[in-house]
């Protein structure tokens, strides 16, 4: 991807899966690229065996449901490379719940996939060059389409959909451009381990599931890999003339 090399990028929930899978690909692109997640000892392992490959990677703890966790994380990754030029929000609450879920319920999901990417947002702008930057938010196929149980977890990406088109206008005029990618159903862990508890399945027998990869057009599960191919093009110079937009990765899964 062109215009990645030596850039500096921000990548939470990065100690697995989805945020993993995209701190590599940024990384393998020539950037110098911090994981953040709560789980810090994960990150930083995974930073660990980034730099063993000959990468520029740091692991960082933060918390993105609370302001001053993040703004410490952001300023300590920007004071190691003299700021920071790509921001990718992947950290993200799985919490599936109906009507009958609690105000504890809808404060906590909100706080880390709404709230979180705003904060994350506004704390690394304050280290971003007066021209130029790039934002990625992860959002969900869910934010389009109705899933039984889905309300809370579906709410809050429908609210990430809507901040990103809102941030890329407001930022436009400083050079950043904003966008959003939006998975299917992704063999993470997290999507191993509902697999396996809710149908008793491993990876094989899941792309043939009707409700899990029959359920696209390509009638598979994605991998965190497809993903994170779509967020290094976003976040690259190939896409410098795109901004506001929503790049979909399911397999078709969205329009069936």
């Amino acid at each position: 991807m062109q215009g990645l090399n030596g850039k500096r990028a921000v990548v939470t929930g990065a100690a697995t899966g989805i945020g993993l899978a995209i701190a590599r690909r940024l990384s393998e692109e020539g950037c110098r690229t911090a994981l953040l997640d709560r789980n810090v000892q994960g990150a930083q392992a995974q930073a660990e065996a980034l730099r063993g490959q000959g990468y520029d990677a740091v692991g960082v703890g933060v918390d993105v449901a609370d302001e001053p966790s993040v703004s410490a994380a952001l300023a300590q990754c920007a004071a190691l490379w003299g700021g920071l030029d790509i921001l990718v929000n992947n950290a993200a609450l799985l919490a599936f719940h109906g009507v009958d879920a609690t105000q504890q319920t809808w404060e906590r999901i909100l706080a880390v996939n709404a709230i979180g990417p705003a904060l994350c947002a506004k704390h690394a702008l304050a280290h971003m060059p007066p021209q130029g930057g790039a934002i990625v938010n992860i959002g969900s196929i869910s934010e389009v389409i109705a899933q039984p149980g889905y309300l809370t977890y579906s709410a809050s990406k429908g609210a990430l959909d809507s901040m990103t088109r809102c941030m890329a206008q407001e930022l436009a005029a400083q050079g950043i451009r904003v966008n959003s990618v939006s998975p299917g159903i992704i063999w993470s862990e997290a999507t191993q381990r509902i697999t396996r508890e809710r149908y008793g399945l491993g990876r094989e027998a899941a792309d043939r599931h009707p409700e899990i990869g029959g359920a696209s057009l390509l009638k598979r599960v994605g991998d965190p890999q497809e993903v994170a191919a779509a967020v290094a093009f976003l976040a690259s110079d190939e896409a410098r003339y795109i901004t506001g937009a929503n790049l979909v990765v399911d397999g078709g899964q969205s329009i069936t």
